[in-house]
């Protein structure tokens, strides 16, 4: 009994000690300032080349397409192209009937003669009215002069005298009237009135034989006509479309970029193409044209703001074919020998600031950097105390802090 009640005694005072003992250990650990060491996930920094690409889909469309429409309402004289039919620009495509323009052509030739005819006969008539009072004032001189010589020798009496000056100042008079009236008659008058008629009439001239142009349509473009709308014996309508042309041998791809992507795309970028209409194919293009200004669209995700672009293939051949729809894999920007990190790597502060957190003989240096080309994966890196195979702590958080210790799970 009494061995018994020591044991139990001796249990409880070794459990006293061991209790003892962990406390003072706990306390000792305190006055350390121990933390649990944290472990954290690192990658390398790479160096190497990286591109940024933006894929969009798009439909292939003719560089220049034209629809051909008629100015003047007529029937079809003589049609001279088929559907498919690759054409030249300035080919004539369709006759009209010319009738009744080519008389109205002769119409105005003749209203044009009959005005210049006028002019040319009231000219000439001037012209001798004019003469003869010449003729008569130069007859009235010569008949006074030589009346003064008779004066002068008592020949001619002084009233006689007077006569033939009276008569030489009345025909001076007509002959003076007759230049002031051709005078008036080339501002004003006749002449004038004449020579507006003869410009009216060459204005309706002009205006028949550019009309006759109108009855022979021609092609505005090379390229294929790929729709017809009118058989030779229609009448046409003006205005209302009678075929459709397209150069097929200049194609581009053309299609609309959500404002966040096109802020990225530049005139001269390249573009690998690709399409299920032509698959195994791939072909090259380069952007031609961004849109100067954005417009709302509806999607079904609600409305968007995007841009036009317009990308021109080259190497086009038979397998592709306007309407066709494409897939644009579009290099925007590049880059060799650079610093990469997965996205995953970068921490952005309260304050805007991007950092990473290298790990350097198992403790946490903070490094401030710049983000430069993006690609799916990795993002580019500029910093100035940056080093190849540096090791960058993944899926930083605040609790990450320059100095901290830290235990590296590497990820390759």
């Amino acid at each position: 009994m009494l061995k018994g009640k020591k044991k139990k005694v001796l249990i409880i005072a070794t459990i006293i000690a061991v209790m003892f003992a962990i406390g003072i250990g706990k306390v000792k650990a305190s006055k350390k300032g121990q933390t649990p060491i944290m472990s954290v996930e690192t990658v390398e920094i790479k160096k190497q080349n990286i591109e940024s690409h933006i894929q969009v889909t798009g439909q292939i469309l003719s560089m220049d397409k034209r629809e051909i429409v008629s100015d003047v309402e007529e029937k079809i004289e003589k049609m001279l192209v088929e559907k498919g039919q690759k054409v030249e620009k300035g080919q004539v495509l369709m006759e009209l009937e010319k009738t009744d323009i080519l008389y109205k052509i002769k119409e105005a030739q003749a209203s044009l003669s009959i005005a210049e005819n006028d002019l040319e006969q009231l000219k000439a008539e001037l012209e001798i009215e004019l003469s003869n009072a010449e003729i008569k004032y130069k007859d009235a001189k010569d008949n006074y002069e030589k009346n003064k010589q008779l004066y002068e020798a008592n020949a001619l009496s002084k009233s006689e005298l007077d006569d033939s000056k009276n008569n030489l100042d009345e025909m001076y008079n007509q002959y003076a009237l007759v230049k002031k009236k051709i005078g008036d008659r080339e501002n004003t008058g006749e002449i004038a009135k004449k020579k507006k008629q003869i410009k009216l009439a060459k204005l309706q001239l002009e205006k028949a034989n550019e009309d006759l142009k109108k009855y022979t349509i021609k092609s505005p473009i090379t390229g294929t006509i790929v729709d017809m709308k009118i058989s030779e014996s229609g009448i046409i309508e003006n205005h209302v479309p009678l075929m459709y042309i397209q150069d097929v041998d200049h194609l581009e791809i053309v299609t609309d970029v959500n404002e966040y992507d096109a802020s990225k795309i530049k005139i001269g970028d390249s573009v690998k193409i690709t399409g299920d209409a032509f698959e195994g194919k791939e072909y090259k293009g380069k952007v031609e044209y961004v849109g100067p200004f954005a417009k709302t669209v509806q999607t079904g995700r609600g409305k968007e703001n995007v841009v036009e672009i317009k990308v021109a293939i080259e190497d086009i051949d038979s397998y592709l074919k306007p309407g066709f729809s494409a897939k644009m894999d579009i290099l925007t920007e590049s880059k060799k020998d650079t610093y990469v990190l997965p996205y995953e790597a970068i921490y952005t502060k309260k304050n805007g600031d991007k950092v990473i957190f290298i790990v350097r003989n198992g403790k946490v240096k903070e490094q401030k950097i710049e983000t430069g080309i993006e690609s799916d994966l990795e993002i580019e890196v500029i910093g100035k105390e940056l080093k190849e195979k540096d090791r960058v702590i993944m899926n930083p958080t605040e609790n990450i802090k320059d100095g901290i210790e830290v235990k590296e799970n590497k990820v390759m």
